[in-house]
């Protein structure tokens, strides 16, 4: 829990035993060794108890990130994407994904992640306070940019949501208050970062999350969702970003060049990418073909799918849908249960944001995301293998009650 509510810390960079590293990573390393050492006999039992389909979805995403990296000169920047983005999270997603079957304490996952999120739009917020934004009036804390601030708030939202609707049930009038204000705080500092994709996303997660749930309510879910999203951009008509959405040097037009530009890397590297860690150079190469550039430093493709396809090559691309498949399959099946649904929504949401926020930005190639991305995988199967067991028991009580009557 304390790992995972430290997140942000990977940006405190420091070196052990000669080898780069971050204080998340040596955090989550010291947990995964503590964990292995109390359940060093029943870690290949619960291995092999994961779903297979997600083994082997997993497994093709690092065969073809392995092959990407060994065939396109791999260097540090390429083994520390691959220990830091993959490795460490997936070894210690794996160790939460056990802890979860042994201690059952996915609610209180689920607070570290909104603590945590919490705790940044403070900050940010502090930040903020004392006009200490980006050029362009936009709030990104101690984050490299204010999109990469949006995507590490935007989960909190929905696991934020997850309580007060928790408590609003309950009737908890105090907690109720406490996590109103709290998601209060954290919408104020996702709003500050003016991050179109984010509020976008989270709205559209948001909805099409509620539409699932509560079926006989859509007309007044679509009301207030839409209610939201304009008031959002009635705030904005009148500022720089928004007017200047469509010109010849806004964040579209850049985007489009970025999408073109990896396209073009995809059509010449179509089997094994370009390899991790490789993009800003690629992309620098690929200049001449888009005079002007709009956009100089841009580490990523900003679209998932086209990261996935550049830094992992087609089989680490076929290997992340076959997950994402797998995933929203059988989260949809769990969801059906209306009595565990809420439990279930935060999860949904965040893979819902995921997917619609990764059509325009990379909510992966990052280590606080990854991780993110990662512990959401384990707690979907947490989620995913409980519902399993449960209409295995139901059917087995079922038998016996025939046997029985018989």
């Amino acid at each position: 829990m304390l790992t995972i509510f430290c997140l942000p810390l990977y940006l405190i960079r420091l070196k052990f035993l000669g080898l780069p590293t971050n204080i998340l990573e040596l955090l989550a390393v010291l947990t995964i060794v503590i964990w292995g050492i109390k359940n060093r006999k029943n870690i290949w039992k619960e291995f092999f108890l994961l779903p297979k389909f997600l083994l082997i979805s997993v497994g093709v995403i690092l065969l073809g990130l392995l092959l990407s990296l060994f065939f396109n000169n791999p260097g540090a920047t390429g083994l520390g994407i691959l220990k830091g983005w993959f490795v460490v999270p997936l070894i210690f997603s794996f160790a939460l994904y056990a802890s979860l079957g042994k201690e059952n304490f996915l609610e209180k996952i689920y607070a570290s992640l909104f603590f945590s999120s919490l705790l940044v739009s403070f900050i940010a917020l502090v930040y903020k306070i004392m006009g200490i934004v980006t050029y362009d009036n936009r709030l990104k804390a101690f984050f490299d940019s204010p999109n990469y601030l949006a995507m590490f708030l935007a989960p909190g939202v929905f696991f934020g949501t997850y309580f007060l609707i928790k408590y609003a049930l309950q009737k908890r009038r105090y907690c109720f208050l406490f996590c109103l204000l709290s998601l209060s705080c954290l919408l104020i500092a996702l709003y500050f970062t003016y991050s179109y994709g984010a509020w976008v996303s989270v709205v559209g997660s948001l909805l099409i999350t509620t539409i699932a749930i509560v079926s006989n309510k859509k007309i007044s879910a679509l009301a207030i969702i839409f209610a939201i999203v304009f008031s959002f951009l009635i705030f904005q008509t009148n500022t720089e970003k928004f007017s200047g959405i469509f010109s010849e040097r806004s964040s579209l037009a850049s985007r489009l060049t970025i999408w073109k530009s990896s396209m073009l890397m995809v059509k010449k590297n179509p089997w094994l990418g370009i390899g991790p860690g490789n993009f800003q150079n690629k992309y620098l190469e690929f200049q001449k073909y888009f005079p002007p550039y709009l956009e100089w430093a841009v580490p990523t493709p900003h679209n998932i799918f086209l990261a996935f396809w550049l830094q992992t090559g087609l089989l680490g691309l076929i290997g992340f849908l076959l997950l994402l498949c797998f995933v929203f399959k059988n989260i949809w099946n769990v969801l059906k249960n209306k009595k565990t649904a809420l439990f279930v929504a935060p999860v949904f949401m965040f893979f819902i944001y995921f997917v619609l926020h990764g059509l325009i930005d990379t909510p992966f190639w990052k280590n606080d995301l990854a991780f993110l991305f990662w512990i959401s995988v384990s707690l979907f199967c947490f989620l995913f293998c409980k519902e399993i067991k449960s209409l295995l028991l139901l059917r087995q009580g079922k038998c016996f009650s025939i046997r029985t009557k018989a």
